[in-house]
């Protein structure tokens, strides 16, 4: 239910709908109904590396990759939408970009009614030079003064964003930065933070010994006055610029309740599907089968949950479930048992095979009677019958007629 109420508006149970007056440092907001549904922002999303995913992204770029069967770019565009986005800049590095990147981008601009424009950068410029970079994109060459939202293109999680609009509104701070609590805090920039004001008071990026387990999430939303704080035609971090800016006293935070994961390697991709599926169990459970529109024989079983696109094909007699993702025009032959794995579009697994926490990449094959666990397929891997596949991570265009024992990478 918490994650629910992060994705939905705020005055939906926790306030009522009322004349909103709020005070800014930039003047006074009216709104006539609940300041979370009329708030319009701009957004930003910083894409910077584009092959963190390997081996899956010697195939597509990262954003364009699908996690539970939609792109991760097409996740943060349809919670920025939600949150009442229109107008969304991209900060790419042009020498990364596939040629249907523009292709991609028409697509999501026609099926979500959004504005997408993209800040190409020809050299790296770390994770804030990029907004200076886009400066005049983000503030329409100075006419706005408008607060916007900043997301790492590498973060999923329940997307608090409507929670993040009224917080940022109600401090009148510079920026608000969505934290979340993480048993490892010290892989991520660490936050110490007022409990009452939620002002941030130190930030401290991996420090060595503990200092708080409440990390940077990666979302935020800062002012214009931002750009006064990164300098012009250079590369500039996030980590410097926000320690600086809680000293300043003008950095405050959102803790999140919801789920929160940085896709750094398709380990943490997969460790993100059960969160992800739990959240539209709740939210859409038409989604998940057996109530989604895919068709599932009587005699297969669906446990926890599973979602299963509407174009794939399920024989007799399987066994589905749980935390498993099954992708268009795939099929899954009589007698298969798949578990805590993620089947991306066009796969064939042949009957009687067994896929245990296993990513199988675009139209690879899975011989009957194999048994595939811990591993990682790339594009078009073929596992003949009867492969036994322990820990491999197998590289794209492979074909498998040798049993792995032990973990170890298949170039």
């Amino acid at each position: 239910r918490r994650q629910a109420l992060e994705l939905g508006c705020g005055c939906l149970p926790r306030t009522p709908q009322a004349s909103v007056l709020l005070v800014t440092r930039r003047g006074v907001l009216e709104d006539s109904g609940c300041v979370w549904c009329s708030v319009k922002m701009k957004a930003v999303i910083l894409i910077g590396g584009l092959d963190i995913l390997r081996p899956l992204t010697l195939s597509l770029p990262q954003p364009l990759i699908e996690f539970c069967n939609k792109t991760l770019l097409l996740h943060q565009l349809e919670a920025l939408k939600a949150a009442g986005v229109t107008d969304v800049v991209l900060c790419v590095n042009e020498k990364n970009l596939p040629k249907s990147w523009s292709d991609v981008i028409a697509r999501y601009e026609a099926e979500l009614g959004m504005r997408m424009q993209c800040s190409m950068e020809r050299a790296s410029l770390g994770t804030a030079g990029p907004l200076k970079l886009a400066q005049a994109l983000i503030t329409n060459d100075g006419s706005s003064r408008e607060p916007f939202f900043v997301l790492n293109g590498d973060v999923l999680c329940s997307f608090p964003l409507k929670d993040m609009i009224h917080t940022h509104l109600k401090h009148g701070g510079i920026g608000t930065v969505m934290t979340t609590r993480n048993d490892n805090p010290s892989k991520y920039g660490v936050v110490v933070a007022d409990e009452k004001s939620g002002q941030i008071q130190h930030f401290v990026n991996r420090p060595e010994t503990y200092v708080s387990d409440l990390i940077n999430g990666g979302l935020y939303i800062f002012n214009v006055e931002i750009f006064s704080h990164i300098p012009g035609g250079e590369r500039a971090s996030m980590n410097d610029m926000l320690p600086q800016m809680a000293m300043d006293g003008s950095l405050y935070h959102l803790e999140s309740k919801g789920y929160w994961v940085k896709m750094t390697d398709v380990r943490t991709f997969l460790s993100a599907v059960g969160p992800q599926l739990e959240m539209t169990r709740f939210l859409q459970p038409s989604q998940l089968s057996p109530s989604s529109g895919a068709a599932v024989p009587s005699s297969t079983q669906i446990v926890g949950n599973v979602l299963i696109d509407a174009s794939a094909t399920i024989g007799t007699d399987c066994k589905l479930g749980p935390d498993v993702v099954i992708g268009p025009n795939c099929v899954v032959e009589g007698g298969v048992r798949i578990e805590k794995s993620t089947i991306m579009s066009g796969v064939t697994v042949e009957a009687h095979a067994v896929v245990h926490d296993t990513l199988v990449g675009w139209n690879s094959r899975i011989g009957s009677w194999a048994w595939v666990t811990s591993s990682i397929l790339a594009e078009d891997v073929v596992v003949k019958t009867g492969i036994l596949l322990n820990g491999a991570t197998v590289l794209p265009h492979k074909e498998l007629s040798v049993s792995v024992r032990q973990p170890q990478i298949l170039i």
